[in-house]
């Protein structure tokens, strides 16, 4: 599948006329907990010609392509997008940078934004983003069809994140199984969770299992003591951009070709 990727994102690369910089794994397979026909999120940064940047309009900051199967979903960022995003401290390009599934990079790019990504984490930010994530899913499928395997995962992820990033200040791990081994103390929660994991990656993605009543109570408690904290961070800082942008004209020379 690796190769079948690349393939398709030189032909992105030829069609839109960019050079991409890094391309990953994102979601459920870059998580851990892919079932056996969850598709690829393909998730990339690329940059345009220096000329594309010094336009009165500004052109369309997003490429997305969808294989016709629906096996491959491609979706990529402009440099100068991402960049900003970075500076808002966002969460989501942040685990594209830390996913365990690289399927291309760019060495100076990828070393130049890794030293930078974590100058930029913001935590308020952080947690909100993860918290209402998760409550957002709650509320989209949990509340209307119960605790479906799949949802619930997501669901739990979301609060395990948050209460990571508000308890250590960083961004959380990628994969489930390592945020869960970090976040939950109880052994018998922590077993149950292990088997979750391995039923949805020997399951269909469609499949659906009500989860034990125990993890359901757990994800609630958890939720709880997110709520307690807020208002007890004090505000994230206003960054500064100017690491941003000098790192921004270094790649757009770069990769002026």
């Amino acid at each position: 599948m690796k190769a079948l990727i690349l393939q398709r994102l030189k032909e992105i690369e030829l069609k839109y006329d960019v050079k991409i910089l890094i391309a990953v794994e994102s979601g459920s397979r870059a998580w851990g907990f892919a079932s056996k026909d969850s598709d690829y999120d393909v998730r990339f940064v690329y940059v345009h010609r220096k000329e594309w940047y010094l336009t009165l309009i500004e052109g369309r900051d997003v490429i997305e392509e969808l294989d016709s199967d629906g096996v491959m979903d491609f979706a990529g960022w402009d440099l100068k997008k991402a960049l900003l995003l970075m500076g808002k401290g966002n969460c989501a390009f942040a685990e594209w940078l830390n996913s365990p599934t690289i399927y291309y990079k760019e060495e100076e790019f990828f070393k130049g934004v890794s030293e930078l990504k974590d100058d930029y984490f913001r935590k308020v930010s952080a947690v909100n983003h993860y918290y209402h994530m998760a409550m957002n899913h709650d509320k989209r499928y949990l509340e209307k069809r119960g605790c479906e395997m799949k949802r619930f995962m997501y669901h739990l992820r979301g609060l395990l994140a948050a209460k990571y990033a508000a308890l250590y200040g960083t961004y959380p791990p990628v994969l489930f199984s390592e945020l869960a081994d970090r976040m939950v103390d109880d052994q018998a929660i922590k077993a149950e969770i292990a088997n979750l994991v391995q039923l949805k990656k020997e399951s269909r993605e469609h499949n659906t299992m009500i989860v034990n009543a125990s993890l359901v109570t757990f994800a609630t408690s958890i939720a709880s003591e997110i709520e307690s904290m807020f208002g007890t961070f004090p505000e994230d800082k206003q960054m500064d951009y100017k690491k941003l942008d000098k790192f921004f004209l270094i790649i757009i020379n770069t990769f002026d070709e």
